[in-house]
């Protein structure tokens, strides 16, 4: 279905470089175990941004995370 997430639980993360100069994240995940996604810089913003808003969220409203 078009509309469902897979939701994981992240429990770690660090930045791989491809040798071929590619860039990737890899997340270590409670179901699935390691993953990882290619990110260029467009993606690397989105990213911030979700992220800058999670946090300013979890700010507003502590102990809700």
């Amino acid at each position: 279905m078009p509309n469902q997430l897979s939701v994981v639980v992240v429990t770690a993360s660090r930045p791989l470089i491809r040798p071929d100069g590619r860039y990737a994240i890899e997340l270590a995940t409670t179901e699935l175990g390691a993953i990882a996604f290619e990110v260029d810089e467009r993606a690397l913003y989105a990213l911030r941004q979700a992220i800058g808003e999670i946090e300013t969220e979890m700010k507003r409203r502590p102990g809700r995370a």
